[in-house]
């Protein structure tokens, strides 16, 4: 079971989500974020791995805390998360807001895939399938 340090004094908890697209690869930093229905990354990368949000045809609100947006969902064709990879996985293009420590959220459509264990006293953040 891959096992991942977790600071029980941290405000978030951030793992890293390669991405692979028809055009490039990308490592992000994401934040776990479980009251996220659906994982959201970057415009900016989604671009760069060859995935146009401007292209796309399905499109969702979300409610932000100053507004409704209409986002593009994009497919991504191969995700990997702690060695576990998974394949076209839906994802939200959204930017998240200047000075945010982390690149995109891991929501539940990725998270509802695995066990995950938060040991906070233990500061170890594990998952299985």
């Amino acid at each position: 079971m891959p096992k991942l340090p977790l600071d029980p004094k941290s405000n978030s908890i951030p793992v890293d989500l390669l991405l692979k697209g028809p055009q490039d690869t990308r490592i992000i930093k994401m934040v776990l974020d479980t009251g996220a229905s659906i994982t959201t990354i970057p415009y900016e990368v989604a671009l760069n791995i060859g995935v146009d949000p401007t292209k796309s045809k399905r499109r969702i609100e979300i409610v932000t805390a100053s507004s409704r947006e209409y986002v593009p969902i994009v497919t991504i064709l191969h995700l990997s998360l702690l060695g576990f990879s998974m394949k076209d996985v839906d994802v939200l293009c959204l930017d998240l807001p200047p000075g945010t420590d982390a690149s995109g959220l891991l929501g539940l459509n990725v998270l509802r895939r695995f066990n995950v264990f938060l040991r906070f006293l233990s500061g170890i953040l594990e998952i299985e399938r």
